[in-house]
């Protein structure tokens, strides 16, 4: 029974902190290029930029209002959406581990090359870190719970309802840096480069992350 129910639990669970780690550590490094943030990152790093607060700080309750939002749309509690309300609790302080605890937020970076390379890098590791938290079928992050929510709400398709939200987190990134910023170089080449390159990037990582993290679905299909 252990070996059947509780070791496979743990091993998911193992799974699941390291592609958050991984995704985490993306998210930094979407900060640290200075080229533009992702449609997801965009929004927590705006409105840390307004607040005296962190980018960990601001992610959590970003990612909490979304969890809230499911929460309402649904008018039920469901732990599978409740249970978000724990990841975003560690997301955030996973990040401000790496972007203040390390202090990754005090990294310079003067050479564009450099730049473009930390760019590809923010890139590569979220969508490795978001293949990995899929792989591990565990629990949905806050805004795939979100965009998941509204799919099923708005009877349209995932990959469109995703679209439509990243569009958004876009817009709201940029309305809150014309009105309390005064520029918006959070919005920048390096998120249209996100943009195409994350959803590409999962579909190659998940081809080759499936060989080693296998799911139900897998061996059904074998």
């Amino acid at each position: 029974m252990i070996q059947t129910t509780i070791i496979p639990k743990v091993f998911k669970i193992l799974i699941y902190f390291t592609g958050l780690n991984i995704l985490s550590l993306g998210t930094v490094f979407f900060t640290v290029c200075h080229l533009g943030a992702s449609p997801l990152v965009s929004l927590p790093l705006a409105i840390s930029t307004i607040l005296p607060i962190t980018l960990g700080q601001s992610t959590t309750s970003l990612f909490a209002f979304f969890v809230l939002v499911q929460l309402t749309l649904k008018k039920k509690l469901e732990w599978k959406i409740i249970s978000q309300f724990i990841v975003a609790f560690l997301f955030g302080n996973i990040v401000d581990f790496y972007n203040t605890s390390i202090g990754l937020k005090h990294l310079v970076l003067t050479s564009i090359d450099f730049k473009i390379l930390m760019l590809l890098l923010a890139n590569i590791l979220t969508a490795i870190g978001v293949v990995i938290m899929i792989r591990a079928n565990f629990v949905l992050n806050p805004p795939d719970g979100l965009v998941n929510t509204l799919s099923e709400k708005t009877h349209n398709s995932f990959g469109k309802t995703k679209v439509l939200f990243d569009l958004t987190m876009i817009l709201s990134t940029l309305a809150l840096s014309i009105l309390f910023i005064g520029n918006v170089s959070i919005i920048g080449i390096g998120t249209l480069v996100a943009v195409i390159l994350v959803g590409n990037l999962v579909s190659l990582c998940n081809k080759v992350v499936k060989k080693y993290v296998p799911i139900k679905s897998d061996n059904k299909n074998n």
